[in-house]
Parts: C-alpha cells; sequence; structure tokens
C-alpha cells in the first residue's frame, strides 16, 4: 500500500472504516477484563501499600474444575506487559468484586493473566500451568506441608464468544475469527517476518494465594537465605510429593511473605509455566532449554544431551545468591551497573549461550577460582552470603565421584558432604584449570552427576537446614 497514491489512501480510509466498525472480538478486545473509571478507586480498601494503581480493572476468573466465574477487581499492578515479544504476563493483586463496601488486605488474591506459548493446542499441552498447579493444589490439600506453597484458587483458559459459540482464546482463533490460516514460524523459518507467522500462544488466568513481594524486599542477608531456604523446601516437596519439575529458578521467582511485621519471612515459589510432569522415582525430564539466562544450569544453556534433573535447578539457586549476593540485595547495597560491569558475574548475561556457559564452566570449575572470581566480589557487607555460596558451590562441585564444571583430572580434598562444623564451608583442595573445552560426553562431570543426584541432593539439604538456623540466629 502505497500512501503516496490515490488508491493507497483509498485503502488507507477503506481501513480505518472497517475498524471504526469492526466487533470488538476481532479488533482483540477482552470482554473478561474491562477498565474501572478512576472515580471507583475510592471503593477500594487498603492494601500493603495503602495505595492503588490509577489502572484498575474488573476481571472474571472461571475455575475449570468448579465451572464458576468469579469477578474480582485489581488493586495494583505487580507485573506489566508492555513489551511486543515475550510471554505478555500480568500480574495484579486483586480483592473479590463485590460492587460495595471495601476488603482487607488478608482477603487479597495474585491474577495472573498470561499470554503463553504452547506447542499443543491448549487442552491437550501437557506444559500447562494450570494442570501442575491443581495438581499441587490437590495434592497438598490432602497432606497440608510446613512450607507455604502457590494454592491455586482458580484457572482456566481465557473463552471468549466468537460467531455464536464459546472459543479458547488463542492465535488460532484470532486468526480463524479473520478467515486466514496462521503460519507457524518453525514450519517456514526463511519467511518469519510476514504477519501470517505467528507462534500459537494460549491465554490462561489463574488465582492465586499467598501474595508475595520482590525478594528485593527483604531487608538484610539473613532474611534472604530464609527466603531462600524456605522456597527450596517448597521447591523439594513439589517434586517428591507432586512430581513436578520447575526448571525457572530465578530472582523472579522467589518471593517474600510476611505475615506480620515482626515475623521471619518466609519464601514462596511461583511461576510454573516452564514446569512439567516427571516420574516420582526418576525425577528427571528430557534435556530441553528452559529458564532464565543468568540463572540457568549450564547443561540447560548448552542443551546437552543428558537428564534434566533437581540438580539444574539446585545450580541455579547457586547462581541467584551470587548474583544478589554481587549487585546488592538492599537499596543500600546495590551496585552500580557500571562498577557490576566490571566483575566476572557479568559473563552470567552477556554474550552468546555458549559464551556465558563456558563462563561458568570456568568459575563453577574449582574453589579457587570460584572464590576469587566470584565469591570476592560479593558486597562487603555480608558475612553469611560467602560462606552459603561456598556450601552451596561445594555440595555442588565437590563431588569426589563428579568435580568441577570442565573436563580433567580434579583433585578435592575430604568429603563433599557438609555438617555444622564452621570450617566445612570452605574446600579443602583445588582442582587448579583444566582447560578442556566442555563437550557433554560421558566423562563430562556435569553429565555425571546425574549418577549421583540423591547423594548431592542430600548434601545440599543439609546446606539449607544449616544456614537456615544461622540466619534465625542472627535476627
Amino acid at each position: 500500500m502505497r500512501i503516496s497514491e490515490p488508491a493507497g489512501r483509498k485503502m488507507l480510509i477503506s481501513w480505518l472504516v472497517q475498524w471504526s466498525m469492526c466487533p470488538e472480538d476481532r479488533l482483540g478486545y477482552d470482554p473478561t477484563m474491562c477498565r474501572v473509571p478512576n472515580s471507583d478507586d475510592a471503593d477500594v480498601g487498603g492494601s500493603n501499600s495503602g495505595k492503588v494503581d490509577d489502572k484498575r480493572y474488573t476481571i472474571d476468573c472461571y475455575d475449570d474444575k468448579s465451572q464458576e466465574t468469579t469477578t474480582y477487581i485489581t488493586k495494583r499492578t505487580i507485573m506489566s506487559a508492555d513489551d511486543m515479544l515475550g510471554r505478555h504476563t500480568r500480574c495484579f493483586v486483586a480483592t473479590r468484586h463485590s460492587g460495595s463496601g471495601t476488603e482487607s488486605s488478608a482477603n487479597e488474591v495474585v491474577i495472573k493473566d498470561a499470554w503463553s506459548p504452547a506447542k499443543h493446542p491448549p487442552l491437550e499441552d501437557p506444559r500447562d500451568e494450570i494442570k501442575l498447579l491443581r495438581k499441587i493444589h490437590d495434592t497438598f490439600e490432602q497432606d497440608t506441608p510446613d512450607h507455604i506453597y502457590p494454592n491455586m484458587l482458580a484457572g482456566s483458559h481465557v473463552r471468549l464468544d466468537q460467531k455464536d459459540k464459546s472459543a479458547i482464546d488463542t492465535t488460532d482463533a484470532i486468526f480463524n475469527a479473520a478467515g486466514v490460516d496462521r503460519i507457524d514460524p518453525s514450519s517456514d523459518p526463511g519467511t518469519t517476518s510476514a504477519w501470517k507467522h505467528q507462534p500459537l500462544r494460549a491465554h490462561r488466568r489463574i488465582v492465586m494465594s499467598p501474595v508475595g513481594h520482590s525478594i528485593k524486599t527483604v531487608q538484610n542477608e539473613a532474611e534472604l537465605i530464609i527466603v531462600l531456604v524456605e522456597a527450596m523446601n517448597c521447591y523439594s516437596s513439589i517434586l517428591s510429593k507432586c512430581g513436578v519439575l520447575h526448571r525457572d529458578i530465578s530472582t523472579n521467582n522467589i518471593l517474600v511473605v510476611r505475615d506480620g511485621e515482626n515475623k521471619i519471612p518466609r519464601g514462596l515459589l511461583i511461576d510454573f509455566d516452564f514446569a512439567v510432569n516427571v516420574d516420582t522415582h526418576e525425577r528427571s525430564a528430557r534435556p530441553e532449554r528452559s529458564g532464565t539466562m543468568p540463572f540457568m544450569s549450564i547443561a540447560n544453556i548448552l542443551n546437552l544431551d543428558t537428564p534434566r534433573t533437581a540438580l539444574d535447578d539446585w545450580e541455579s539457586l547457586l547462581y541467584v545468591v551470587c548474583w544478589l549476593a554481587t549487585v546488592g540485595i538492599t537499596s543500600s547495597h546495590r551496585v552500580p551497573d557500571a562498577e557490576l560491569g566490571k566483575k566476572p558475574i557479568k559473563q552470567w548475561r552477556i554474550g552468546s549461550p555458549e559464551e556465558i556457559a563456558e563462563a561458568k564452566r570456568n568459575h563453577m570449575d574449582s574453589a579457587r577460582i570460584f572464590q576469587s572470581n566470584i565469591v570476592e566480589k560479593f558486597c562487603a557487607q555480608y558475612k553469611l552470603l560467602p560462606r552459603f555460596a561456598i556450601a552451596l558451590h561445594k555440595a555442588l562441585f565437590g563431588n569426589s565421584n563428579c568435580p568441577g564444571a570442565l573436563l580433567g583430572l580434579k583433585v578435592y580434598g575430604g568429603d563433599s558432604s557438609d555438617d555444622d562444623d564452621d570450617d566445612d564451608d570452605s574446600f579443602n583442595g583445588d582442582s587448579g584449570d583444566s582447560g578442556n573445552k566442555p563437550t557433554g560426553g560421558p566423562n563430562d562431570p556435569l553429565v555425571k552427576r546425574n549418577a549421583h543426584v540423591d547423594e548431592i541432593l542430600a548434601n545440599l539439604e543439609k546446606v539449607l537446614g544449616k544456614f537456615k538456623r544461622k540466619a534465625i540466629a542472627v535476627l
């Protein structure tokens, strides 16, 4: 279409007229979510922050199990989706919309509204967060754990009325309404710029509790350790009792929950978009790259041909600890980007996947390298976090059966297990530099360690228990 030509201008005017008369569902409007006039803001009760957003919505949330719809009114937005790319996940803190009166923050819930990528039609997709969260809910409803967990109150794919019938809101449904066939980009990678080439996405909406806050709201390193330990206790329980492998441990997916002003904070593990069902005995998944790059395990980044196990997620925990301890966990400790750019840890987020994985292999390969390149760059104010990171590293990369992260002979002194002796927070030996390129073959320690998962996990659990006790003592 050329606007400089009469035919082009005529076509543009025709489109504008058609858009103005087009049914809302064909324009992409979601009738289950409506903007609330600003004048209604005063009708909403207080929140933890004492504020409400200027932009608020009423959201109809259908539950495919009870087949009931509940309407909520949002109080604040905790995640927006302003970018053109990505999962387009929006999260809101909300309360039931009664139409009158106010509700206390005790009745707050989180609504997750996501336009998630799908590899299968929605009802056939095995990697469905709704199904996994319902499985977790049903399991823990019968056997309530000591830790908190993401408790799904309602969940379903969003359905819209189109041509006198209800359809799940997907990219295919939108294309069908327009009378056009969608083309999957993977089927014709050479012409992905064409507007018809769009990935399959499905619109999901989930209501959950409790309401958590960013991990950046912890007040000190002791609180951070407690929150991380609680989140990983939740992780282990969900894996062992529900057979769900999370696969995306990151700073965004661990929240802080506070029951009261002076109470010890708790950790909440969220976001099961990348999670999969696994056999509760094998507890492993087929190789598939997933997660958040700075926190992804080395095998995950390289997509090595070896099963993904809990050790990949525990490795991600180690990276979370190192990242937060380096950049600072409170505003008074926060490291400027310019200074962070001078530290070796920057290599965990800059470069190709192969370059990032190689940097991590080198940093993780020995006690000496890990401590000199990573731990010694932690904020100077922290005393517990360096020891916590060293203990996690020792359990993950110091097992005598599969030591280090590079190929070659490693000599780690002592036992890889951990106990209550403070001196066990450091290695007794040093592997040095192997200098070998990683291959992912049978001699790769990241492949070999999958034969020793239970032993390594037992040592990691000991580390958690030890440092939680230390952190509580500090508080």
